[in-house]
């Protein structure tokens, strides 16, 4: 079995551009924060209130979980139809992720004062913007780990205290 772990080539000006855009969205929507990953839960960058580099790789990696589980459920479902977005709702905020392009995603976390039919309509233009830049950027991968399935296990073992 092999992990692949990659990293993107992002060069400054893409980076700006990149960055410029989640200002925008949250400028335009309110939102509290806004967190681009890939699929995999690899956070690619973050713009909001108050939250640190490990709350966003936290957040970005449950977000990643939570849609590809939302994904494979809808697939199983209705054979044909794809997941492009979930929303969540809690007592105080709402989360809206949306898919961009075949291997990114865009989360949003907003407060419930916050009109979501405006949030879903500026995240379908800055998912459509990131389309775009994402045109640019090329994935490399920065290592191959190659493991048996038995290292997995043990690995995963010694993680959870079982061995």
């Amino acid at each position: 079995m092999e992990l692949d772990v990659i990293q993107y080539e992002i060069d400054e000006r893409l980076e700006k551009k990149i960055i410029d855009a989640l200002k925008n969205f949250v400028v335009r929507t309110d939102a509290e924060l806004v967190i681009l990953s890939d699929d995999a839960g690899r956070i690619i960058t973050f713009y909001g209130k108050g939250l640190d580099e490990t709350k966003a790789e936290l957040l970005a990696s449950i977000i990643s979980g939570i849609f590809g589980a939302a994904f494979e459920m809808a697939k199983m479902l209705s054979e044909g139809d794809s997941l492009d977005a979930i929303q969540y709702e809690s007592q105080k905020q709402n989360v809206i992720v949306r898919r961009v392009g075949s291997r990114f995603l865009v989360g949003v976390l907003c407060p419930k004062n916050v009109a979501l039919g405006t949030v879903r309509l500026f995240l379908k233009e800055l998912a459509k913007d990131l389309e775009g830049l994402f045109a640019e950027v090329k994935p490399k991968p920065s290592r191959i780990l190659r493991m048996s399935p038995e290292a997995i296990e043990e690995k995963l073992n010694q993680i959870l205290g079982l061995s």
